[in-house]
């Protein structure tokens, strides 16, 4: 379905803190990264990401393993608590699976484009690459 859902993955602990936009319609948010954005020309916070075309973005909270709640709208998850965060992606039949702490977001859309706080636009290999940087330092001085 989607050849750019591992920007999820490699999003790995980014908080979604901002979600602007309509469903369907587009989705811009802004992904709290610190340690991946620091690692971007800029020494930047957090990337944002804007989908195009999405027409499905649920958020399924677990509170127990016999309490869910559904979040079927953006208005609805303005201000969560916690912040929803990108843990890891999974494609399904149709749509996306994004893993949370507690809970899981299904989303679908055509496109997602990166960009940097300054607008800049990110590519996949830029952050894919500073992602494979930081890690591979991961632990050592020169990490953040």
């Amino acid at each position: 379905m989607k050849k750019d859902y591992q920007i999820w993955n490699i999003l790995h602990d980014g908080a979604l803190v901002d979600l602007q936009g309509n469903i369907p319609g587009e989705l811009n948010i802004k992904v709290e990264i610190e340690y991946l954005a620091n690692m971007l020309n800029g020494q930047y916070d957090n990337i944002f990401v804007k989908l195009e075309n999405c027409s499905l973005f649920e958020y399924e909270r677990n509170w127990s393993k016999d309490e869910i709640q559904i979040y079927k709208t953006i208005k609805e998850l303005d201000g969560i608590e916690p912040a929803l965060m990108a843990l890891s992606c999974d494609e399904e039949n149709d749509y996306l699976l994004i893993w949370d702490i507690c809970g899981s977001i299904k989303t679908r859309y055509d496109s997602a484009e990166l960009f940097l706080e300054n607008g800049d636009s990110l590519s996949f290999d830029e952050l894919y690459n500073a992602s494979k940087e930081y890690w591979r330092n991961f632990g050592a001085k020169a990490s953040t």
